[in-house]
């Protein structure tokens, strides 16, 4: 009988054994490939967002400097005078806008960058921001309209009216070139942050 009880509890020993081997080996993957997943899925994340980060960073640069190439040309214009150069300064704004569209249709990853980011120009923000360019725009382009009809005795005030509008247009570029500049640098410190540098 004694043989018999140091039988079973032998046998018993080996199939707990057994099932505590399995049990852990199982713990074990488990947990192995749930670290496996929340490394790729951090991985996966940590790619979208420099992948997200350059097109921001890019497309926001050449925005930069084509806010900053427009304003030289809206101050050089409020001095100019003559068609030719009127037309020129014209052309030039044209082809500025034209890249900027551009920019816009082929790095639309960087609008994405809110998602990510805590900044200021928003889609939204972006959106009345663009309106307010455009009015302020338009404007300008009214009054140097008056002045190509008007009579000489009335040219004065209107130019006086245009570069009043010239100027509330350069701050207001002045200042969403300052607005992305900020964002900028919430990017590359989010960035940073995430990466532990």
């Amino acid at each position: 009988m004694e043989s018999n009880s140091i039988l079973q509890v032998s046998a018993f020993s080996g199939l707990i054994g057994a099932l505590l081997t399995q049990l852990l080996t199982g713990l074990f993957a488990y947990l192995g490939d749930k670290r496996k997943s929340e490394t790729e899925l951090k991985n996966t994340f940590r790619n979208k967002l420099v992948e997200i980060t350059e097109s921001f960073y890019f497309v926001t640069g050449e925005k930069m400097a084509i806010i900053k190439k427009n304003m030289d040309y809206w101050a050089n214009y409020n001095t100019s005078r003559s068609g030719k150069s009127l037309d020129f300064l014209q052309q030039e704004i044209s082809k500025l806008n034209g890249h900027m569209e551009k920019l816009d249709a082929e790095n639309w990853k960087s609008n994405l960058v809110e998602l990510y980011f805590d900044v200021s120009l928003t889609s939204e923000r972006v959106i009345t921001t663009n309106l307010r360019s455009k009015e302020l725009y338009l404007r300008v382009l009214d009054i140097t309209e008056q002045i190509a009809h008007a009579l000489p005795e009335e040219q004065t005030d209107l130019y006086r009216l245009r570069n009043d509008a010239v100027a509330d247009m350069l701050h207001h570029y002045d200042q969403v070139y300052h607005d992305m500049s900020v964002d900028m640098g919430i990017v590359k410190s989010g960035l940073l942050k995430e990466f532990h540098l």
